[in-house]
């Protein structure tokens, strides 16, 4: 294993061989050995749980489900400039700047920002690094500090319609960190005459189904994460809805699972994208 690899988390090299595997635009340039080797782990280890019940989602459909429905968001939103926290190994960044023309600032820390801008560096074919040069930006900044605020203020102005996305992020932190990141984005929002949050988001409620795929989801990301672990879920939909409503939106909702991703319309989860306007 590189000295890079290391430096780089679990679930960033997890979720980058998947979208690999989904054959996502740009996801081969971020598949890693070691993002192999821990799809394998987690498919012999424990998914073989979840063929048993047919509503269940694997891990796969799961984050299948979670990035396609941001995407969903936002080709509806058409924004005119994007900035992902988190981005990890995300093949997001790069498709929707060399290929849509989007201006996309990708956020994470620094070491993470070093491993991606040497890996697009390394394997990006030239015409796409240069479709993509004007661009696309990788910037750290730790979105829990007092810095984050002014720092996105400052990277969407003059932005019309701006789009801020976080996937895979706000679960980890404890509820009063998440507080923080939203009433950041939605100050900054608001100062738009449009701008929208993206952010996907676990609840408990949904009866036994959902109680089931809950737990199967928080010991896989147990299992990827080699411990850490994620926060406590909402307590239901209208705790999310209260959730972006305190930290300064003025509409939450998820997005609909029967139009981002139809044909896992019938898979249940704890986790729904959703999208938020300030």
């Amino acid at each position: 294993m590189s000295e890079r690899d290391t430096k780089i988390a679990p679930t960033a090299h997890y979720t980058a061989y998947v979208w690999h595997r989904l054959r996502m635009p740009h996801a081969e340039l971020f598949a890693t050995p070691r993002g192999r080797r821990l799809f394998w782990t987690f498919r012999s280890s424990i998914e073989w749980v979840v063929a048993a019940h047919p509503r269940l989602p694997s891990m796969v459909q799961y984050l299948e489900l979670r990035h396609r429905a941001i995407e969903h968001a936002l080709d509806e939103y058409r924004p005119d400039r994007i900035v992902e926290l988190g981005a990890g190994l995300s093949r997001r960044g790069i498709t929707w700047a060399a290929d849509r023309g989007v201006p996309y600032i990708e956020v994470d820390l620094p070491h993470m920002v070093e491993a991606k801008r040497e890996i697009i560096a390394e394997r990006a074919p030239p015409e796409l690094r240069d479709r993509a040069r004007d661009r696309l930006e990788h910037v750290a900044v730790d979105v829990l500090s007092d810095e984050f605020e002014p720092w996105l203020s400052k990277a969407l102005a003059g932005a019309t319609r701006p789009a801020v996305i976080a996937e895979g992020l706000i679960g980890y932190f404890a509820p009063d960190e998440r507080s923080v990141v939203a009433r950041a984005i939605a100050n900054v929002l608001r100062r738009s005459e449009n701008g929208m949050f993206v952010a996907d988001l676990r609840s408990s409620e949904g009866g036994r189904t959902i109680g089931a795929a809950a737990k199967i989801l928080r010991g896989a990301i147990w299992i990827v994460t080699r411990g850490r672990g994620a926060s406590q879920d909402f307590a239901d939909s209208s705790a999310v809805e209260a959730f972006f409503r305190e930290a300064g939106f003025r509409d939450a909702a998820p997005i609909p699972i029967e139009r981002a991703t139809p044909h896992l319309v019938k898979l249940r989860t704890p986790a729904r994208v959703w999208r938020a306007l300030a």
